[in-house]
């Protein structure tokens, strides 16, 4: 495989279309050092989330450390020769695998190499061996099963188990799971052998939360009416690729559909992944919520964070 070959064939496993964009310059706002307040490591907030880039989220769920989709290097691909083959970041991660804290439960949606990164996770079970749950989608665990983790379990659609005190139930998203071109994919047809995308309902002390993973539109999350303060949904990369990945408009519909207090979009400003300006998903989802200023935008920018009391 040449190595033009093996690019392609990663951004297509990222579920986004080989496309060239011009990146300028001043687009997307530096991402700071995120500082943790003390009230939140002390388990004194019901919920704090910090949106470190991309799908990935810090949350303080209770006591515990929650981290969705953790991808916190500078490129996510393959490693040859000790060189990442693949996309490169244009914001920096607002924390890294050494000032992150160590997470209690490691929520993966799928197993796409921009959202199940071995770099990452290797590091993290690497750095805290044999100490951190995960859980992940149906016919995925294969990919990370090789480090060291304290519990590594899978999670079909509408099942639901409880980690640490939160009740989780995984939501059947629009995407698909195939991490390489050739992969069983559920999408595909595949349903027991295929791998499978999760989305997540969380619910602890009262407080429920959604994360959306990668998703097209989909009607799925209506059934969480009422039962969602803050929502995690993805707003970008739909440009050449909206039949996996929903609009700015319809990620702000989807959470309006939960009845979701808060908003906090992900997946946008991170990756030059698809067609659109890289700042655009964050101007329509904020022209999308003028009409209407519900649910609120709780975060913006890389580092910017949520917290409930």
């Amino acid at each position: 495989m040449t190595r033009r070959e093996l690019v392609r064939a990663i951004v297509i496993a990222a579920g986004t279309p080989l496309l060239s964009t011009t990146f300028m310059p001043g687009e997307v706002r530096a991402s700071p050092h995120t500082l943790i307040p003390d009230d939140v490591s002390n388990g004194s907030t019901p919920l704090w989330a910090c949106w470190i880039g991309h799908s990935t989220v810090l949350m303080r769920v209770g006591s515990k450390w929650v981290l969705t989709d953790p991808v916190m290097f500078d490129a996510y691909g393959v490693s040859v020769l000790g060189t990442v083959i693949g996309p490169r970041r244009v914001t920096q991660p607002a924390l890294t695998v050494a000032t992150c804290p160590k997470p209690d439960l490691i929520l993966l949606s799928h197993a796409h190499v921009d959202h199940m990164d071995r770099r990452t996770l290797a590091a993290f079970s690497e750095r805290y061996p044999n100490d951190i749950d995960v859980l992940t989608a149906t016919n995925t665990s294969d990919v990370i099963n090789d480090f060291r983790w304290k519990s590594l379990n899978e999670i079909d659609w509408h099942e639901r188990t409880s980690i640490h005190g939160i009740e989780i139930e995984a939501i059947p998203v629009r995407h698909n799971g195939w991490r390489w071109p050739g992969d069983p994919c559920r999408a595909a047809g595949q349903q027991k052998t295929g791998r499978s995308f999760n989305g997540y309902h969380m619910n602890a002390g009262g407080v429920g939360i959604v994360f959306g993973g990668d998703t097209a539109y989909t009607d799925e999350f209506k059934r969480y009416a009422g039962k969602v303060d803050v929502a995690l949904m993805p707003i970008g990369a739909y440009g050449g690729c909206h039949s996996l990945h929903c609009t700015p408009e319809e990620a702000v519909e989807m959470t309006r559909q939960m009845e979701a207090r808060y908003l906090v979009p992900i997946h946008h400003n991170t990756f030059d992944q698809a067609s659109e300006p890289i700042s655009e998903p964050l101007q329509r989802v904020q022209q999308a919520l003028v009409p209407r200023p519900l649910p609120n935008l709780a975060t913006r920018y890389v580092g910017d964070a949520i917290g409930l009391t």
